[in-house]
């Protein structure tokens, strides 16, 4: 939904559609099993699996195509795909969106891109994060990922209440 809101508001529109597709491989049947699909009416049939094979005389060709073909329909019944689509709007007075792009989000990034300028223009700042960056980095040390985040901390107070990964551990 986040990506679909970015795109909303790029676009000055109020609402749009999120179209998400699941692609999930079926589970093999049992030998004996019965599949169950569903009507477009979303009742239940059964439909019997018919044994292939027979009386036919083929050329080796024919089989070759034959298995190809075989080979296609399993791979097209073995996946399922699910197709949901669903509405977003900014003014959704469960999700808050707008309030939230305006509240939340704008000024965060905001503090994000002042963030950057402050450590870029201190010399100071820029050295300790790049420093602490490529301790951690060599030698893997949890003192100096603290110390990275200690700056990040000191530029954007906000990011102490995020959920991040360092946050975690550090709460356990």
């Amino acid at each position: 939904q986040i990506q679909t809101c970015l795109y909303i508001n790029m676009y000055n529109v109020e609402e749009a559609d999120l179209i998400q597709v699941v692609r999930r491989k079926r589970k093999r049947m049992t030998s004996g099993a019965t599949p169950v699909i569903k009507n477009e009416d979303g009742k239940e049939n059964d439909v019997p699996i018919q044994a292939t094979g027979g009386g036919m005389m083929a050329t080796v060709d024919d089989n070759k195509n034959k298995e190809e073909n075989n080979k296609e329909k399993k791979k097209k019944e073995d996946n399922n795909v699910q197709i949901t689509i669903s509405r977003i709007s900014l003014h959704d007075p469960i999700h808050n969106h707008q309030h939230h792009w305006n509240q939340t989000l704008l000024p965060r990034l905001a503090s994000f891109v002042d963030a950057v300028y402050n450590v870029r223009k201190d010399d100071g700042k820029r050295y300790r994060l790049l420093m602490a960056l490529v301790q951690e980095q060599n030698f893997d040390s949890e003192s100096n990922e603290a110390e990275a985040w200690k700056v990040l901390w000191d530029e954007m107070p906000w990011l102490r209440s995020c959920d991040t990964s360092f946050g975690r551990r550090g709460r356990r």
